[in-house]
Formats: C-alpha cells, structure tokens, sequence
C-alpha cells in the first residue's frame, strides 16, 4: 500500500500505471526525445489540474502562451476557459527570438525562484508546470552548477506545497533520463515518453520509471495521440465487477451452442481459429447478427475486406445486415490495418465502448493486425484490448486466419490465455470434397463438447452434423 497523497491525472490510463495519479507536493519530472508528447501530456495535466479546482501556474520556456492555450483548446483541453474562470494562469519565460543571449558572470536561478514564490502566493497556486527545464537552462551552466540550481528550483515547488510537473529533454530513449542529469535523486517520480521506429512504424510508449514511497506498474505501456490528447493503454485486466456473469447467449449458431453446454458465456473473449475459408467470417456475421436481433448492440470490425463486399458476402450466405445497420443495432467498420496503427485502433475500440456501448464486439481477423506491426506491438495490442473488454464487461468474438495450430502456439501463445473459449475450425480435401470440421478446443467456467463435428456453409450461415464413426 502507498502512503503517498495523489492527485488524479485525468489523462485516460495514466492513474492506472501510477496507481491513483502524481504525488502531491512533491515534483514529477516527464522526459523524452523531441517529439515524444512531453509538452501535450504536460499541458493535458495542467488542464484536469486547473478543472479539479486545483489553481494551476504554467511556466511557459519554449512556447508562448497564447500558442498553448490554442494547443489546449484544439485537444478540447479548455485552456481558455479555465484561465477566464481563474483557475488556470500563463507565466511568459520564453526568450525572444531575435535578441541575442549574454552571458556575463555566474549562471543565478536566485531570480526564477523568487518569480515561482511570488506566482505561488498572490495566484495562490497549488500545482505548477514547468516546460521545459532543457530550455530553461540554455546556455547551459557547469555541471555541479546546474544540479545545485535545478535541487533549488524543485526545493521551492516543495516548500510552498506545489505539486509540480517539469519536462526535460532526453538524449535518448533508452540511455540517460535527461540531457541535465539531476532526475534521480531530486524528482519524486520520472515518467519517459518515447516515439520510437518499429516495424518502419511509429509506435508511442508510456514508462513510470520512478515512484518514490509507491507502487506502479512496471515496464513500458503503448500509448498514442487522440484528438483529446494522451491516452495510456495499461495493458491490465481490471473490471468494475467483482464477479463476471454466469449467464449465457445464444451465438447464433444453434449446433456450436449445444457444442458449448447451451450457449457462449457472457463477458469473456472467444477466438474462432483456422485456415482460411473455413467458416470463421461467416460465424462471425452470425454471432454479430444474431446479438443484434436480440436487441443488443453490436460492433464489427473488419480488418479483411471493404464494408460493401462483407454486407455483400453476407447477404448471400443468408445473413442481410442492412436493416440491423439502420436501426443502430450493429456498427460496422471496415479499414485495413496497415492505414492506421495498433494503438489508434486500440484509441477507436475504447471510444466505441465509451459512446456506442456495444455488448458484443467482433474483430475479424486479427491475423491483419499482426502483420501489419511488429510481434511486440501485436501482444501489446491484444493486451489492450483484452484489458477493455475486461474492464468494460463485454462480450467479444475475435477470429483468427492460421495454417498450423501447433505452429502458431509456439509463435503467439500469449493468445490462448487471452480467449476464454476457443473454436478450431478445419478442412480437408478427399478428392473433390471438401470435408469441414469444427471442435471446441477449450472453454473456461464450463462443460462443452470433445468431439469435433462436421461443418456445412448452406443458406443462413452455418450448420454442423456428426462425423460417423469409422466403419458406421
């Protein structure tokens, strides 16, 4: 357990990681490479601050206010109306860029620590950010110099209670934290920022590398830049219900329910695996329609084929979505993942479960995920999204295309402990047949059949019959 009073973060995941939020009048430093959102998720935490009722001081080093405040107001962060309601306030530090800088005498922060007390006390601010320490201390004083000042600077923050936020500039995104060198011993808690190339792709990462007097979550975290700024993906399972349901639904495929001791367990993830024209998309469109004309809300992902020739397939098989589209009772959303990344997707299936609220979600295939991103991107994309099914209670049917069962447990065996049921479908050919197989490999909480079944692909989707016994 920590001892240590935290303030809420409100960025989304961001409490999560740091189990409740940043330590309250004390210092948390945010570091990374140029271009790894310090000065978004710095603004972003000064905004909830300032809407918590917490009075906020920006000390603005590399961008002028007035740029600020529009940044904030474009992310939906408020700035403007937060500084009219008088809770949020712009120190002007930066330089002007066409005069030059002189540097006569010793480096003195005398001057800057006096302008945060007097801020502090006629603004009677409780929190503060510092953007950036790199730019405050350029031209860069000596060494022992520039630790003695900054241990200054933050001591200020602590003796008037503020609970304060600095950014700084990183060499590298695994090297040393900061370009100053002064983090581990002065900052109560480090947070590094990375935008790093994987795959010949961008991929955004969260670390809390230090939390003096508290637990966090341990390791790197995606995270990625919405349109409301930073949103952290934790990558934990943690549910608003004690206990999941024990009830069932129908999949809309009436043998598989039989197969599965009466029908699909509520909030928990199935994953329907097997090579491809096997079955899957079509079990998929009839779990997804079949959820819809109960009256629940459904979301469709398709990762293979375009939104018009998926309703077409469908269609055909017996399965018409359109008057389920209209009346709101299914969203369809149909985009290769190679046009946008694993943690956007992640950013779109939280804000699906946010607003539409669907019961019942379906990812088809996951397969276009993995090779549209490297191996480590794909587990932290299905980790993600395992952790907002959990948390949200949902239902969710993902389908995966595979060549070799064994093969592909070796390969990704993170994906069994993700599902809790898991159907194998499968065919083989005996001259011109085709013989279609399917079996319920596994299904945590419950009973369910060994066998495996013959499939058939007929009018209304799917349908299975017994395999004779040998010399039956």
């Amino acid at each position: 357990m920590s001892g240590v009073v935290k303030v809420p973060t409100g960025v989304p995941g961001l409490d999560r990681l740091t189990h409740g939020g940043l330590p309250k009048g004390r210092t948390t430093l945010i570091t990374g490479k140029s271009g790894a959102a310090k000065s978004i998720l710095s603004l972003q935490l000064a905004s909830s601050f300032a809407r918590s009722g917490l009075k906020t001081v920006i000390f603005a080093i590399e961008e002028v206010p007035e740029d600020l405040i529009a940044t904030g107001d474009t992310l939906g962060f408020g700035c403007s109306g937060l500084v009219e309601r008088g809770t949020l306030r712009f120190a002007d530090l930066t330089r002007t860029p066409d005069i030059a800088t002189i540097i006569t005498g010793d480096y003195d922060v005398g001057a800057l620590v006096h302008r945060v007390q007097a801020a502090a006390k006629e603004f009677g601010a409780q929190a503060l950010v510092l953007d950036s320490a790199t730019a405050l201390f350029s031209p860069r004083p000596p060494e022992e110099q520039l630790r003695s000042h900054f241990f200054q600077l933050v001591g200020a923050f602590r003796k008037h209670g503020l609970t304060s936020v600095v950014t700084a500039e990183a060499p590298d995104d695994y090297g040393p934290r900061t370009t100053l060198g002064v983090e581990d011993y002065v900052c109560d808690a480090v947070i590094v920022l990375r935008n790093l190339i994987d795959n010949e792709r961008r991929r955004r990462t969260i670390e809390v590398h230090k939390y003096r007097r508290s637990s966090h979550q341990k390791g790197e975290y995606p995270c990625t830049i919405t349109t409301k700024g930073v949103m952290v993906f934790p990558l934990s399972a943690q549910t608003p219900h004690e206990t999941s349901e024990t009830s069932r639904f129908s999949s809309g495929f009436e043998g598989l329910d039989s197969m599965m001791s009466g029908g699909w367990l509520r909030d928990s993830i199935t994953m329907a695996r097997g090579p491809a024209g096997s079955g899957k998309t079509t079990l998929a469109g009839m779990y997804a329609r079949a959820g819809a004309l109960r009256g629940e809300r459904v979301a469709y992902y398709g990762f293979e084929e375009t939104r018009p020739m998926l309703l077409r397939n469908f269609a055909s098989v017996g399965l018409p979505m359109d008057e389920l589209l209209k009346k709101g009772q299914l969203l369809l959303e149909c985009r290769y993942p190679e046009s946008t990344s694993p943690e956007d997707l992640l950013v779109e299936l939280r804000r699906s479960l946010e607003e539409y609220k669907p019961s019942l979600i379906v990812l088809d295939s996951i397969s276009s995920v993995a090779h549209s991103t490297s191996a480590r991107g794909f587990r932290q994309f299905m980790v993600g999204f395992s952790s907002l099914v959990r948390e949200h209670s949902r239902s969710a049917l993902l389908t995966q295309a595979i060549n070799d069962v064994k093969e592909d447990e070796r390969s990704a065996p993170f994906l069994s402990t993700i599902a809790d049921a898991i159907i194998t479908l499968d065919y083989q050919r005996h001259g011109k047949h085709l013989d279609r197989t399917i079996s319920v490999t596994k299904m945590r909480g419950s009973a369910h059949s060994d066998d495996a079944f013959r499939l058939r692909i007929r009018p209304g989707g799917l349908g299975i019959e017994e395999i004779p016994e040998p010399g039956a």
